[in-house]
C-alpha cells in the first residue's frame, strides 16, 4: 500500500518581507509594548498604594527650613515634555509613511528630527527629576516617583538609540523593505512612549493637586 504523496506548498512567489501584522517582528514589538505597559501600570498602582499611607500628598517636607508644606511638583518642564512628546507623533508618522514608500531621503530627515526630539525630551526629564522637590531616597513617595520617571527616561533613551542606529544605517546603505519595517516598528513604539507619558503625567503632576 503506497502512502499518498506529500502536499507541497509553492512559496517561491511570496515576498521576502512583510509589513505590519503580516511580519513576525510586528508581533514581537506589540508584545514588548504590552509587557512595558504592564510595568508602568504596576508602578502607577504602587504609587496609589503608597498614597494610602499619607494624610497629605505629596507628604510635606519638614527637613528643610522653612518647611515645604505643599510640595507639589513644578509644572513647567513636565508640561513642555508631554506636549513635545505628543507633538512628535506628527513627524514620526510622516517618517513612518515615508518609510513605507521607501523614500530614503525623507526617512533620514525624519529620523534626524526624531533624534533631536528624543534628546530634548531626555534633557527635560533631567529637569523633571528635580521638580519633585525630593531625592529618590527621601521617602516612599520620592522613590516611586523617581522610579516612574527613570523607567520612562529609559524608554526615551532606547528610542533615541534606535533613531540614531537607523539613521546611520540609512545614510550608509540602500533603504529596503526590511528597513522600512524597522522604521514603522520604532514609530509604533514611539507612539506608545508618548501615549503612556500622557497618562503618567496626569498621575504625577495633576493628581497631587486634586487630592
Amino acid at each position: 500500500m503506497h502512502a499518498p504523496p506529500a502536499r507541497v506548498i509553492d512559496a517561491s512567489k511570496l515576498s521576502d518581507n512583510a509589513m505590519d501584522a503580516h511580519a513576525p517582528l510586528w508581533w514581537g514589538n506589540l508584545l514588548m509594548i504590552l509587557i512595558e505597559t504592564t510595568t508602568m501600570a504596576l508602578l502607577i498602582a504602587a504609587y496609589f498604594y503608597i498614597r494610602r499611607n499619607f494624610w497629605e500628598w505629596p507628604p510635606p517636607r519638614m527637613d528643610i527650613g522653612p518647611p515645604l508644606l505643599d510640595p507639589v511638583p513644578r509644572l513647567t518642564a513636565g508640561t513642555v515634555n508631554v506636549l513635545l512628546l505628543v507633538a512628535s507623533c506628527v513627524p514620526m508618522y510622516w517618517t513612518d509613511q515615508a518609510a513605507r514608500r521607501l523614500e530614503r531621503g525623507k526617512v533620514i530627515l525624519g529620523l534626524l528630527v526624531m533624534s533631536l526630539v528624543a534628546a530634548a525630551s531626555l534633557w527635560l526629564r533631567w529637569i523633571e527629576f528635580w521638580d519633585f522637590h525630593f531625592r529618590w531616597d527621601d521617602n516612599a513617595y520620592a522613590s516611586v516617583v523617581w522610579t516612574i520617571l527613570g523607567m520612562h527616561w529609559f524608554y526615551i533613551f532606547a528610542g533615541l538609540g534606535e533613531f540614531l542606529i537607523m539613521t546611520a544605517w540609512a545614510i550608509r546603505h540602500p533603504f529596503e523593505e526590511k528597513h522600512a519595517l524597522d522604521t514603522t516598528l520604532i514609530g509604533g513604539y514611539w507612539y506608545w512612549v508618548a501615549g503612556i507619558w500622557v497618562v503618567t503625567y496626569v498621575v504625577l503632576y495633576w493628581y497631587p493637586r486634586w487630592s
